[in-house]
C-alpha cells in the first residue's frame, strides 16, 4: 500500500504541497518494514565498524599472545636448562666439599696414627671402603692398624723414640769417657747449660 491509497487523494495532494514548499530533498515514504532511516543506518554502520576494529584489535592480541607463549616456550626451556647446570654444579660442589671434608678427616687420623709420611700411607688406603659420615670416618681404622702391624715402618713408634734418645745419651757418654763430660754434654744436648 502506498501513501496515496492510505491518505486518500485530497489529504495526500495537501501533504504533498506542503513538502513542496518546504525543501526538494524531503520525501515521504510509507514504511512497510523495508525502510531504515539514514540516522540509524549511519549509527549501525558505526557500531559494525567499532566491532570489526575490536575484533581486529583481539586478532592482533592473539597473534601477539602465540608469538609470547612461543617466546615464554624459549624462556621456559632456558630456566630449565638453567635449573639443570645450576643442579649439576651443586652437585658438583657437594661432591667437592665432602671430598675435601673426608681428605681432611684422613689426614687428622694418619696424624693421630704418627704415620711417618702421610702421603705414602695415604695412597695405600683403599678409599672405595673409606665412608665419611658426620664427621667420623668409618672403614679408615681397620686399614690403618692393618698397616701398623703389617708395615709398621710406616709409623712412629713410642720405643723408637725412647730408644733412640737412650742411643744419644749411651753414644756421648762413650765418646766423652767420663761422667763429668757427659752430663754436660747432655745439658747442651737438652739446653740446660749450668752457665748461662
Amino acid at each position: 500500500m502506498d501513501l496515496k491509497e492510505l491518505l486518500g487523494e485530497e489529504l495526500y495532494e495537501q501533504v504533498q504541497g506542503k513538502i513542496e514548499e518546504q525543501d526538494d530533498d524531503v520525501k515521504l515514504i510509507v514504511n512497510d518494514g523495508n525502510y531504515v532511516p539514514r540516522d540509524r543506518l549511519n549509527s549501525k554502520n558505526e557500531e559494525i565498524e567499532a566491532l570489526e576494529e575490536q575484533l581486529e584489535e583481539r586478532d592482533k592480541q592473539i597473534d601477539q599472545l602465540k608469538e609470547d607463549s612461543q617466546a615464554s616456550d624459549e624462556l621456559q626451556e632456558k630456566i630449565k636448562e638453567l635449573q639443570k647446570k645450576n643442579k649439576e654444579t651443586r652437585e658438583e660442589l657437594e661432591t667437592k666439599l665432602h671430598q675435601q671434608r673426608l681428605d681432611s678427616e684422613v689426614e687428622k687420623s694418619l696424624l693421630k696414627a704418627k704415620a711417618r709420611n702421610p702421603k705414602a700411607v695415604k695412597a695405600l688406603l683403599d678409599f672405595e671402603s673409606v665412608e665419611l659420615d658426620d664427621d667420623e670416618v668409618k672403614g679408615l681404622d681397620d686399614q690403618l692398624e692393618d698397616l701398623q702391624e703389617n708395615e709398621p715402618y710406616l709409623f712412629e713408634q713410642e720405643e723408637e723414640k725412647s730408644s733412640k734418645a737412650g742411643e744419644d745419651i749411651r753414644s756421648a757418654s762413650d765418646a766423652s769417657g767420663g761422667t763429668d763430660q757427659t752430663q754436660e754434654r747432655l745439658r747442651k744436648m737438652m739446653g740446660l747449660d749450668r752457665h748461662k
